[in-house]
């Protein structure tokens, strides 16, 4: 079956506390439960549940920075964040990270966005890589201790 990403409901909260990454990643990505409740409280978020068929594997957290009220000095204010993403840990390699940053781009362009701005833990050099193989490029700007990838759309 294709991956399809959803809007997150009340149903998936329970099924997507349970998805984790690996303990070793665990350091690179707030757990689901944390995400979906912080998107309800900054001003442009949006979450997304990541299935495959009938199974919740990740989920993935949008900003449109047109939208928020708290951007910082390296957030473009015609871009979108993938603020978070994770992939379950049984999920992982298999396309579904691609699928959602294909989901994000197309979100972004659909709302008028410029740019797509991701964040990743310099030492999480996977994701970096990843990112990379995707189209974005480090910035050379960093917050909160995470360097920060770009993609013109």
């Amino acid at each position: 079956m294709p991956t399809e990403l959803r809007p997150i409901t009340m149903d998936d909260v329970g099924p997507l506390h349970k998805v984790t990454v690996r303990d070793d990643q665990s350091d690179f990505v707030a757990p689901n439960a944390v995400t979906i409740a912080q998107v309800r409280f900054e001003t442009g978020a949006y979450d997304f549940c990541i299935w495959d068929g009938d199974q919740r594997i990740g989920m993935l957290a949008l900003i449109d920075m047109s939208e928020h009220e708290d951007r910082g000095e390296i957030d473009a204010p015609d871009g979108a964040y993938i603020w978070r993403l994770l992939i379950g840990q049984d999920a992982q390699g298999k396309g579904y990270g691609t699928a959602a940053i294909a989901f994000s781009e197309d979100w972004a362009r659909q709302r008028g966005c410029r740019v797509v701005q991701v964040q990743a833990v310099e030492s999480n050099t996977a994701a970096i890589a990843f990112y990379e193989r995707l189209g974005y490029a480090l910035t050379g700007k960093e917050s909160d201790g995470e360097v920060q990838l770009e993609k013109v759309l």
